[in-house]
Formats: structure tokens, C-alpha cells, sequence
């Protein structure tokens, strides 16, 4: 039977190998040579892990699950700025500026995390030249994402281009199967669909609604099937 610490490492090791590029696996591993004691820490959906103004007190790796990654204005705006998956690492920018936290996260799933605190991982990074690499790489892929979100809800565009995009990018993520449509599940509610598009609920539910009376979406209680990609497309370049 394998001991905890290695079952530990067999199960970082598979999640690294499903990430895409090297940096996040190079950072794993650093962790773990380095015998950095972390928190691995299951949550329930709807559990915020960490909130913009508190001060950065460690980062969470995200083991399983997702979670979204928000700002708020003072008079309570919310605007989602993307969804973090299994292997992100959460507060980062913010731990290496020594600052508060500068975004939300909240889990809209169940998920499992990992989380190290400040001084150990600044300590690592003074150490090993890999995962200060790592760290680097994975910091500079997050501000190329960050970009892209901002453009797609900077640039003018209607609420309708807005939700044909983010609905587009989740068919690209999901795949369609042998009818050629894709069924996206229904993690989210409108509000929080709302968030992603600047707009408002009321407002996404008349889309939906729209998009599904014209057969572009068909949608159920517990998901979103997308019948007619090429229309969707034309909606998002509209």
C-alpha cells in the first residue's frame, strides 16, 4: 500500500500531466523535492477561498474542480474575470507583491486545493531556479488570459455578440459530439453568466430565451445545448 506521501506525490504528478506546457509540472515538482509542508484543504461549491482587499497570506493551488475569479466595484459590481481549473494557482500576483488580495475566488464546484503560505513560497523560489521559472511562466500566462477577457468585454459589442462568445469558447473547450452540437452543463446561474458579459440577469435570460425560441441554443434546467454553431458565430462577429 502506498504511503501517504506517495500516494501525495502519484497524484500531483498525474495532475501535472494533464496541464498543458511545463511550467506548472517544473512548480509540482519543486514543491515536493522541497518537502514544503501545504494545507490540502476539500470545499464545498459556493466557498470563497480567498476575497479582494484581504491581505495575501499564502496561494491556493487548485487540485480539482473550478472556481471563478472576480473583481467588484464599490457600489457592489460584479465582473467575473475567468475560470480557474484544476492546476491554477490562485493569489499569486498578489503574494509577490506583498499586497491584498486583488481578485475574489469562489468555488462553483466542489474542490480540492492545496494551499502554501507566503514565506514558503517565497522562500522556494529564492531557492530553486525551476520553480521561480515555473512561477514566471505560469504568472505570464495568466496576464495573456487576463488580456483576451478584457478585450472581449472592452471592445464595443452588444450583450448578444458578448454571450455568443463565451458560449463559442465553451463549445471549443466541450467539443461536440456525433450530431455536431454541444452540451455545456449548467454550472452557472444567470447572474453569474451576467457577470461574465458586464450585463445584467434580466437581460441574459432574455437572450437565452431568444437564442433558444430561434433553435440556435436549446436550453434545459441543468444544461445548454448548442444546436447551430454556424449561427452562433455569426451572433458573435455581429
Amino acid at each position: 500500500m502506498l504511503s501517504a506521501q506517495q500516494q501525495e506525490t502519484e497524484e500531483a504528478a498525474e495532475l501535472a500531466m494533464s496541464r498543458p506546457g511545463a511550467d506548472f509540472r517544473s512548480l509540482l515538482q519543486a514543491i515536493h523535492s522541497s518537502n514544503i509542508r501545504n494545507l490540502s484543504l476539500v470545499h464545498p461549491r459556493g466557498k470563497v477561498l480567498l476575497a479582494e482587499g484581504e491581505p495575501a497570506r499564502g496561494a491556493f493551488i487548485l487540485r480539482t474542480g473550478r472556481a471563478t475569479v472576480s473583481i467588484s466595484s464599490s457600489e457592489g459590481r460584479v465582473v467575473i474575470l475567468r475560470i480557474a481549473q484544476p492546476g491554477d494557482v490562485l493569489g499569486l500576483t498578489s503574494l509577490l507583491r506583498n499586497a491584498s488580495y486583488n481578485t475574489t475566488v469562489k468555488t462553483i464546484e466542489s474542490c480540492r486545493t492545496d494551499f502554501i503560505r507566503r514565506k514558503e513560497l517565497m522562500d522556494l523560489m529564492e531557492r530553486s531556479q525551476p520553480a521561480a521559472r515555473a512561477i514566471s511562466q505560469i504568472l505570464s500566462r495568466e496576464v495573456a488570459e487576463l488580456t483576451e477577457r478584457a478585450r472581449s468585454l472592452l471592445l464595443p459589442q452588444t450583450a448578444t455578440a458578448k454571450l455568443a462568445r463565451l458560449l463559442l469558447e465553451w463549445y471549443e473547450e466541450s467539443g461536440a459530439n456525433k450530431s455536431g452540437m454541444t452540451q455545456i452543463t449548467r454550472t452557472f446561474t444567470h447572474e453569474e453568466l451576467a457577470h461574465m458579459i458586464c450585463s445584467s440577469r434580466e437581460t441574459v435570460t432574455r437572450l437565452l430565451g431568444s437564442l433558444n425560441r430561434r433553435r440556435i441554443v436549446r436550453v434545459t434546467p441543468d444544461s445548454i445545448l448548442i444546436c447551430d454553431h454556424g449561427a452562433l458565430q455569426k451572433i458573435a462577429v455581429g
